[in-house]
């Protein structure tokens, strides 16, 4: 009896050899009766088995020739181009969940939001789980959903989470996170939504810093206290290790005075506003 794993193989065999019949076609044909055109719908049934088998290094060498024709304008990647709508969408939505797993999140962005804009606003479904992966990365740099849009699409895990890192609530965040872990790492985004945690710590440390006057120097104990309140009771070497991840990701501008275990803020914009966009 073959295995679901060999069966998938066995597909992947022959779409391959079905990409390769679609994308080296010379047959002259205009672009609407080309087999090129099918390129992109065989290359999004390729990452789909990919995904499913972990296997997400054999995508490159399909992605590759796609992209470099791209770029010399031999195939277009925008509605304008030589492929259908749908496996253009298809396509972008496996590459940007690919940028992800690859760090490469600006790509990924690009590729999920143009994926989210232009599916079909029927595929309720579809659009649903590009958002997902969407919401996540951007997430990681403060870009933060309005509600609606998460209610709209049933994505009702993802807000106490957004909702947390917006208050600097990292009890919240955390219970969260942990709550919902299974269905998170199922989906791929697990990773990607902890990342979160440091705006969540930078927006906590905001309030401790406003609640202790706003002054120049804020006491490496108040900021510990308030991350015990939180449930992170931690040593007082965990909380500058804290403090010197937000101050080099440009969260927090200042530096950590080792000698007076004190946080000393610039005087403009200690806590950047540019972190956070809706």
């Amino acid at each position: 009896r073959v295995s679901r794993h060999g069966r998938l193989r066995d597909v992947e065999k022959t779409l391959k050899k079905g990409f390769s019949a679609c994308w080296t076609d010379r047959s002259g044909e205009p672009p609407a009766q080309s087999k090129r055109r099918a390129t992109l719908y065989v290359v999004g049934q390729l990452m789909k088995i990919y995904f499913k088998l972990n296997l997400l290094k054999l995508a490159q060498p399909l992605i590759r020739p796609v992209e470099a024709a791209a770029k010399t304008g031999a195939a277009r990647l925008d509605a304008r181009g030589h492929f259908p709508q749908a496996d253009l969408v298809l396509y972008r939505f496996f590459v940007g969940r690919l940028r992800m797993f690859e760090d490469a999140y600006e790509e990924a962005e690009a590729h999920l939001a143009y994926a989210f804009a232009h599916c079909d606003a029927a595929s309720r479904n579809n659009k649903r789980a590009i958002l997902e992966f969407l919401v996540a990365v951007r997430l990681r740099r403060g870009c933060l959903p309005k509600p609606r849009l998460l209610e709209k699409y049933s994505l009702e895990a993802l807000g106490p989470l957004v909702h947390a890192v917006k208050a600097g609530d990292l009890r919240t965040f955390n219970s969260t996170l942990s709550e919902n872990r299974r269905q998170f790492v199922t989906r791929g985004t697990f990773l990607l939504l902890e990342q979160a945690s440091t705006l969540t710590y930078r927006t906590l440390f905001k309030k401790v810093y406003l609640l202790a006057g706003g002054g120049a120097q804020v006491r490496l104990s108040l900021l510990q206290r308030a991350l015990k309140a939180c449930g992170e009771d931690i040593e007082a070497g965990e909380v500058e290790c804290v403090l010197a991840n937000l101050i080099f990701k440009g969260y927090v501008k200042g530096y950590i005075s080792h000698q007076k275990a004190t946080l000393v803020l610039s005087k403009k914009d200690p806590f950047p506003t540019a972190a956070f966009r809706h």
